[in-house]
């Protein structure tokens, strides 16, 4: 048996409890640590923007993690950390306890989900990549629909929200622990090859003759000096701003909006939830898509998807609107993630995915983190969040540009 397949199981199992148990739980229980503590939505929002700024400044170390500790130790490392924030947020009783532990799982939730994930997909599978990479990233979408709901029945019925900190410090030191024993860096270490397809073999797939790639894929690998001096690199970063921090405001913002609406918190939650199943149909359809389809255009599609749930959130005040809110917002980010993320590989290479991919996190980080706090001081000032829904939707036009304008980089030839 291909030992990938195994791999990918485990890294979609963590995906799905850290994505939905810790940066879901995280959107659910904010508002209800707003309340018992007495802080203004501001203060809340600096703790979710510490966590994002963290998650995403933190990518570049974990690139120079894995390569010094191998993958399995760096999340066996993160694990750890997600259970010491835990721990801290499950005794806090101020802001700085509070930033020090949204800092701490932020740190965690980075070293133990995407880019650790994703490096060992992107080392494994090549012809199936973006299927790979589909399956990987649904799970993410798959466990905000489980653990959302979950979580919110939690703080319901036993009315404290500190339980779920200590349910999320189980899956970080589970996470940890396993991949420890289970990772394999790459197929040569089990005698196997990438794909489970031996490159000797003129036929391999099980005896049937392999098919011309549909989408573009480099065949060669793009150092991360060279990708950053392309200007495709910065397109899609642009887009991947736009993008991404509208899901950060959206996400941070959601059920403190929806009630504001009145609509009632376990409903605002089941939004988020659905949220992520339909977040987990695009990212397993944009897998699937993405070896047959260019990226480039799902990710155009999603953006679209994900803007139009944006505009039918700004008066969502009826649970119709909520849910189409819901639908639109989860499929169009599912699938523009999925599309990203095989883009960056498709475009630079798999050998240094790890480092690129590291650094467009490490730049896009400060927009996604801004995103919150702004949103949370526009309402604090005006009442709504309005003004920042539609700033996002404005600035989406340009993001639109920047995708058409996107082509495969060509290397200049070398000098002699």
């Amino acid at each position: 048996m291909f030992y990938g397949w195994i791999l990918l199981a485990y890294v979609s199992a963590c995906y799905f409890a850290i994505v939905g148990g810790g940066f879901y739980g995280f959107t659910v229980v904010m508002p209800n640590m707003i309340e018992t503590q007495g802080w203004s939505r501001t203060v809340g929002s600096v703790g979710v923007s510490i966590m994002m700024m963290t998650f995403g400044l933190n990518a570049p170390l974990i690139a120079i993690l894995i390569a010094r500790i191998k993958t399995h130790g760096t999340m066996l490392l993160g694990g750890l950390i997600v259970t010491l924030g835990c721990i801290v947020l499950y005794y806090s009783n101020s802001v700085l306890a509070f930033y020090m532990g949204s800092l701490l799982l932020g740190v965690g939730f980075s070293t133990t989900s995407i880019v650790p994930g994703s490096h060992l997909i992107t080392q494994w599978f090549n012809r199936r990549r973006s299927m790979a990479l589909g399956i990987f990233m649904a799970s993410g979408g798959l466990g905000a629909f489980v653990f959302a709901p979950v979580f919110a029945q939690v703080i319901e019925s036993t009315g404290d929200w500190r339980n779920v900190w200590f349910y999320v410090a189980v899956i970080g030191i589970s996470v940890g622990v396993t991949g420890f024993f289970i990772i394999r860096e790459r197929p040569s270490d089990v005698g196997q090859h990438i794909d489970g397809i031996d490159p000797n073999d003129d036929v391999g797939n099980g005896g049937k003759p392999l098919r011309p790639a549909r989408v573009h894929k480099s065949v060669e690998n793009w150092s991360q000096r060279e990708a950053f001096h392309t200007r495709v690199f910065w397109l899609i970063l642009f887009a991947s701003c736009i993008v991404m921090t509208g899901n950060a405001i959206v996400t941070s913002q959601l059920v403190l909006h929806l009630t504001d609406l009145g609509i009632s918190q376990v409903v605002a939650a089941s939004a988020l939830g659905v949220v992520g199943a339909l977040n987990t149909v695009g990212r397993f359809s944009g897998g699937i898509l993405g070896d047959l389809i260019e990226p480039k255009l799902l990710m155009l599609l999603g953006m679209i998807l994900e803007f139009l749930g944006i505009y039918a959130l700004i008066s969502a005040d009826q649970e119709f609107l909520v849910y189409l809110f819901a639908v639109l917002f989860g499929l169009g980010f599912g699938l523009y993630l999925v599309a990203f993320t095989s883009v960056v590989v498709n475009y630079f290479g798999a050998k240094n995915y790890a480092r690129i991919f590291a650094l467009m996190g490490l730049c896009y980080t400060l927009f996604i983190a801004s995103g919150p706090i702004l949103a949370g001081y526009a309402y604090d000032r005006l009442g709504s969040y309005d003004l920042p829904f539609y700033v996002i939707l404005g600035l989406g036009a340009f993001a639109t540009l920047a995708l058409l304008m996107m082509k495969p980089p060509v290397k200049p030839p070398a000098s002699t």
